[in-house]
């Protein structure tokens, strides 16, 4: 079979690479390309990289750089432009060649598909925390556990296997947000500065701030990094009795939000009074991360639940609530080298297993892990 595969991602770019592959390479190439100069083009296995003109229509020609990987592999530098490229693409699948996109040809070219997945993972890996960790599973490190997982098996230890298997699922949240992120709702009532607290927290101003209750009526979101982990953060309405529909909307939104999400901050004013209202939404989400905010004034009178104390305008308590918040959602990081499944058809498959080994059944473990290392669906990469 004959492909073409665009393995730079989309968008505009600098430069693009186009991979063919196939038996109908050789000709094609020869019959596209021209040299720089004009003469006609020979196909040289082992040839250096060559710089050569491409037909794109109209008497216009495309120079690029054409490197032979093999007798039948071959890769084409030109131009990052995508319509340059897709222009590219179309004439090479007009002569008969199938585009594949690039995370299937990584998925093909992979030794397994716990590799593959982690290979097309680290094409979108925000922060070096991330990056590394998955660099140690494309280089084996869940692969070789699963392994230990089977030979134990194999030998009727399912002690060990189980043990294994347990290992690796203790790693399952910080494996799935590896390239998803955290989702962490800033919860509260009005004017207890969550919108403040959002724009402080990553920098720059993203949420509207206004002293009137009631201002954040649709929820913001921001992407941002703590302590190497992605997070994103939900600026949501404040909580009270609703003044009307679009309020009552808009705080139904904010439940529905903060109960998918990986962690609630809860936000109050610290200058205010506690009140009834505070306590229930302290129960509410009693495993929230409790802000108090506003620091710099006066305390409110009251019977005041524990917290972080902070304020917004103080920039020297930042890095405290950056280190608090890393530490709810990663209370024990990694070390390095660790194997951790990271697609949630790795943790499926790894639960499935485990499953059968709790009744006994051997025959449905190894069937599973052995699913994990050849069927693994890496995340996709838009």
């Amino acid at each position: 079979m004959n492909r073409v595969i665009v393995l730079t991602p989309p968008g505009r770019a600098a430069l693009a690479t186009i991979r063919l592959e196939g038996p109908a390479v050789k000709g094609v190439l020869e019959r596209q390309l021209t040299r720089r100069s004009g003469a006609e083009f020979r196909f040289e296995r082992k040839s250096r990289p060559v710089l050569v003109r491409f037909p794109i229509g109209d008497g216009q020609y495309e120079e690029m750089i054409l490197r032979v990987v093999d007798g039948e592999a071959a890769e084409l530098h030109c131009h990052g432009n995508p319509l340059l490229v897709e222009a590219i693409v179309a004439k090479f699948e007009a002569s008969g060649f199938r585009r594949e996109t690039w995370e299937q040809w990584i998925r093909r070219m992979e030794k397994n598909a716990i590799t593959a997945a982690a290979r097309i993972a680290l094409a979108d890996a925000p922060t070096w925390t991330v990056t590394s960790i998955l660099l140690d599973q494309y280089g084996g490190a869940l692969s070789r556990m699963i392994d230990q997982a089977q030979r134990a098996l194999a030998q009727d230890n399912f002690q060990e296997a189980s043990a294994i298997l347990r290992r690796l699922l203790a790693w399952e949240k910080v494996g799935l947000h590896l390239t998803q992120p955290y989702k962490v709702a800033l919860v509260g009532p009005p004017n207890a500065g969550k919108s403040s607290l959002l724009n402080w927290l990553v920098g720059y101003q993203r949420a509207i701030v206004d002293p009137t209750p009631g201002t954040t009526r649709d929820f913001v979101t921001v992407a941002t990094v703590v302590a190497g982990w992605p997070v994103e953060l939900y600026d949501t309405a404040g909580i009270r009795a609703p003044q009307d529909e679009l309020e009552a909307e808009a705080i139904a939104r904010t439940r529905r939000i903060a109960s998918e999400a990986d962690l609630v901050l809860l936000v109050f004013d610290r200058s205010t009074e506690w009140t009834s209202e505070y306590a229930r939404l302290q129960k509410e989400w009693h495993e929230a991360m409790v802000i108090l905010n506003k620091r710099d004034l006066p305390p409110g009178p009251g019977a005041w639940c524990d917290g972080l104390l902070i304020s917004t305008r103080i920039a020297e308590d930042r890095p405290a609530v950056l280190k608090a918040l890393a530490r709810k959602l990663v209370p024990d990081p990694p070390p390095p080298g660790e194997a951790i499944p990271f697609t949630p058809d790795q943790v499926a498959g790894l639960k499935e297993a485990l499953a059968a080994i709790d009744k006994g059944n051997r025959g449905a473990a190894v069937v599973a892990l052995q699913t994990v290392k050849e069927k693994s669906s890496p995340v996709e990469v838009s």
